[in-house]
């Protein structure tokens, strides 16, 4: 058996373990959230260790060499742990305290490994990109319509926030589609990228997919990597996309129901509501139909409130998993949607530092950013968390930042 393991390449590790929470949620699908249920990211963040030490794919030494590049994330969580003493919260603190815990292994896993293969690490996180869409789409949690296959034998429940989750990683999984090697694979794992973003209808992942794509374009512009051929591929591609999805929505009711959403979803991003940037607006119901938008603004508002009351909260914060406590008095997991005000509301002035302290220290890598693929898709995945996401779901961001720090070299563009 472990001979066996020994053959699998350790980019499959890595990713089941940063899509371990996808696992976590499809499985709760099928069986229920309980309280002896499977702790997914734990399981296979222990087998990401334990594959790296059983196949010596790993160099302690970088740990020493490379200090001034990661010792601002240590201080980061060692200051999180100082917080848990001053805390408002008493029990989602030390699930938050575990979860950043799983962030550090993320960045730390990718250090330590001798070589990352991005190309073997695109290929399977596209393939279970891909993997999770097809069961999104066939489930179809979010139709407008509330006619859910398989309803009786499945929690759609679960899955509904996917759309928002996938539309993210395709984004920026458009950046690493350049580290094949293949003009046709690249062409079409892109497309059909910006084809499931659009599909999932998720407004911001579709702003940021756009924008993957403007930034790819003056990479091509200026390295002029443009020729007759790609664009001959590229049209032929187009071509393909275009006729898969008429012969879908011709032939599938299910399909149809997917495009009537994503129309609608546009609908709502374009309808004249007006909202008061200056109240707390309480008075917002689930029938708002901007009320995810209005919420993040409420959120803003309060955080921006709370951080301001004392010289304490703004030098210390309220403590790790304090937001919840604070904001509605319910311990439980909340956050304001956006990582730098949920670091400054409970870490303070002395949090975002530290987390500056991280950029900072590797500030040379952006310097060539345009070819830093992996550093791109990092990007992609803050812009998104600057209004969604808690700090502790950026697993796939930690990864790719450690790639693109102490991978450098492998991350030369192929085309």
């Amino acid at each position: 058996m472990v001979n066996f393991l020994r053959k699998i390449d350790i980019e499959l590790f890595l990713v089941l373990f940063l899509l371990s929470g996808m696992f976590k949620s499809l499985f709760f699908s099928f069986y229920g959230d309980n309280s002896t249920s499977i702790p997914f990211t734990l399981i296979f963040g222990g087998l990401l260790v334990t594959m790296i030490l059983v196949k010596k794919e790993y160099s302690i030494q970088r740990l020493k060499n490379e200090f001034t590049k990661h010792v601002f994330l240590i201080l980061f969580f060692i200051w999180c742990s100082v917080s848990t003493f001053y805390t408002s919260s008493e029990n989602y603190v030390w699930y938050k305290l575990i979860a950043l815990g799983t962030n550090l292994l993320a960045f730390y896993s990718v250090l330590i490994i001798n070589k990352i293969n991005v190309k073997k690490f695109t290929l399977y996180f596209s393939f279970f990109l891909f993997f999770f869409s097809l069961f999104f789409f066939i489930i179809n949690p979010n139709s407008l319509s509330k006619n859910i296959p398989f309803h009786t034998k499945f929690n759609e429940g679960y899955i509904q926030g996917w759309y928002l989750t996938l539309g993210q990683f395709f984004a920026a999984n458009i950046f690493l589609a350049f580290h094949l090697k293949n003009h046709k694979r690249i062409i079409y794992l892109i497309l059909v990228s910006i084809n499931l973003i659009l599909l999932f209808a998720g407004r911001f992942p579709i702003i940021m997919g756009l924008f993957s794509l403007t930034l790819l374009s003056i990479y091509l512009v200026i390295t002029k990597k443009i020729n007759r051929e790609m664009l001959l591929q590229l049209i032929k591609s187009v071509l393909v996309i275009l006729f898969i999805n008429g012969a879908l929505y011709l032939t599938s009711s299910n399909y149809k129901e997917i495009i009537k959403r994503t129309v609608y979803r546009f609908e709502v991003l374009s309808s004249n509501t007006e909202i008061d940037f200056e109240e707390k607006d309480h008075q917002l119901s689930s029938k708002d139909k901007n009320y995810s938008f209005n919420k993040r603004l409420e959120y803003f508002i309060f955080s921006k409130e709370k951080i301001f009351e004392s010289s304490k909260s703004i030098l210390i914060g309220y403590g790790l998993g304090s937001f919840s406590k604070e904001y509605s008095n319910e311990d439980k997991r909340l956050y304001p949607h956006n990582i730098i005000l949920e670091i400054f509301f409970e870490l303070g002035i002395i949090g975002l530092l530290i987390m500056l302290g991280l950029v900072l220290t590797n500030i040379k890598i952006f310097k060539s950013f345009l070819t830093n693929f992996a550093l791109l898709a990092v990007i992609i995945l803050f812009l998104n968390a600057m209004k969604s996401s808690s700090i502790v779901d950026l697993r796939v961001l930690f990864a790719l930042y450690a790639i693109s720090i102490f991978h450098f070299k492998e991350l030369k563009p192929k085309t």
